[in-house]
């Protein structure tokens, strides 16, 4: 559920009104020329037109209908999704391509519970579905990451790096120094991609069971009801949705 003032804010015909009121009161003083105690007056009543403008909303019933709309899911186009499962799928890596059919099942079954159990009128109804796919679509994107990261060490060879580094270890001679440059500069990178790799897998596997908690909880509560441990597992959720959003603009 949005905030009354989020939802006055967030509807076009406030500024319409907002902006009416302003050329009104602008005309009237740009033709008229009234006295400047009926000017503060004239922007006394223009001040509290619009503060009776929510007022009138809620008396209308549109209030209440913005605030309990039920948001859209912004979702992936299938085509980009068969994208990065073909992508996943060339990867010598298996988790990657688990991680991304797990994700959809699992936020899929998250928001059938969530229909079944909360009705979309409910306070926390829009807040779970919108942080649920926040938080998927923040593991969709660490999945095109992943799928990068491993592609640029995709040519990399762990083995045949820290075999040649064991070879010339005991050399003293310049072109060992370079190669041995060479291959620590190859071993570093394949570290710092692979611990990047991992970091972001990690994320999603925590994204994952949380979503699993939520979904459970969800389950076991009565029809219209979120006890605290469902609670409890939102606001795990919602804590992954914050931090993705986080690294994302960071």
């Amino acid at each position: 559920m949005r905030n009354w003032w989020s939802a006055v804010v967030r509807y076009p015909p406030t500024w319409v009104a907002i902006a009416a009121v302003l050329v009104a009161e602008w005309a009237i003083i740009a033709w008229f020329a009234p006295p400047t105690v009926f000017v503060v007056i004239l922007i006394v009543l223009g001040v509290v037109a619009v503060a009776v403008w929510p007022i009138t909303m809620s008396a209308t019933g549109t209030l209440a209908r913005l605030q309990f709309e039920v948001p859209k899911l912004s979702d992936v186009d299938s085509s980009q999704l068969a994208a990065l499962e073909q992508e996943l799928e060339a990867l010598g890596d298996v988790r990657p391509l688990h991680q991304l059919r797990a994700l959809r099942e699992k936020r899929n079954n998250l928001v059938e519970v969530l229909n079944r159990r909360l009705g979309s009128g409910e306070l926390t109804y829009a807040r779970y579905l919108t942080t649920a796919q926040q938080v998927y679509l923040a593991a969709l994107d660490n999945l095109h990451e992943v799928a990068i990261g491993l592609r640029t060490i995709d040519t990399m060879d762990r083995d045949y790096i820290e075999s040649r580094l064991a070879e010339v270890a005991t050399s003293s001679s310049d072109s060992a120094n370079r190669e041995r440059d060479s291959l620590e500069g190859r071993l570093t990178l394949l570290d710092s991609q692979e611990s990047k790799v991992n970091d972001m897998l990690a994320q999603n596997e925590s994204a994952m069971t949380a979503m699993d908690r939520t979904a459970t909880a969800l389950g076991d509560a009565p029809i219209g009801r979120t006890p605290a441990d469902a609670e409890a597992a939102m606001t795990a959720l919602e804590d992954l949705a914050e931090r993705a959003v986080k690294y994302a603009t960071g």
